[in-house]
């Protein structure tokens, strides 16, 4: 599955690096892309150490799970992951902040760091979580021009069937109602 992974990765990265000019991209450029894209995969085969704090262990620990990684551009010290899971009846959704591995011992970091429990109710949830819609890639019909933009990787697991897609917020031309709801979702939670 991993490997699968990469390669779809790998993909979507040269598919979105054909609208820059060559001129514009150059071979070490592409090779930084990938290198940190092939990074944040393994992430989350392998849970980050500052996550771990938070008791953040296991995907296949309740009966249906939505992790959504925000991973920001520009430097960030720092990455997000957004939890929303169902046991029996009842649903939690918690949002965490955590510290990347190089700064998470360094005390003028750890302000950064944050569990917050979200409270959605079930509708909210309902709305983009949609086991047919997520458990089914349905991409945009347009392109999306490269940006510096946040990039979000999606996990959706339902009745151990596994999903994965990677999204920006300003993803275009796409008919997934499910994903269009969750883009719409996280736009508001990463404005707060």
């Amino acid at each position: 599955m991993k490997y699968a992974l990469n390669i779809l990765l790998l993909i979507l990265t040269l598919v979105s690096c054909k609208n820059q000019s060559n001129a514009e991209l150059n071979k070490g450029e592409l090779k930084t892309e990938i290198a940190q894209i092939e990074k944040k995969v393994s992430k989350l085969k392998t849970i980050p150490n500052d996550l771990r704090k938070f008791g953040v262990f296991d995907f296949s620990d309740s009966d249906e799970i939505m992790r959504i990684w925000r991973f920001p551009e520009g430097g960030a010290v720092f990455e997000e992951l957004i939890e929303i899971k169902r046991s029996g009846k009842e649903w939690s959704s918690i949002r965490y902040t955590y510290l990347l591995e190089e700064y998470s011992d360094k005390p003028e970091f750890q302000s950064l760091r944050k569990k917050q429990n979200l409270n959605l109710k079930k509708e909210q949830i309902l709305k983009f979580i949609n086991k047919k819609l997520l458990q089914e890639n349905i991409n945009p019909t347009k392109e999306d021009k490269i940006c510096i933009c946040d990039m979000y990787l999606a996990e959706y697991r339902f009745d151990n069937q596994e999903n994965y897609f990677e999204f920006n917020l300003s993803e275009e031309g796409n008919e997934n109602s499910a994903k269009i709801n969750l883009m719409s979702f996280l736009n508001e939670v990463v404005n707060e």
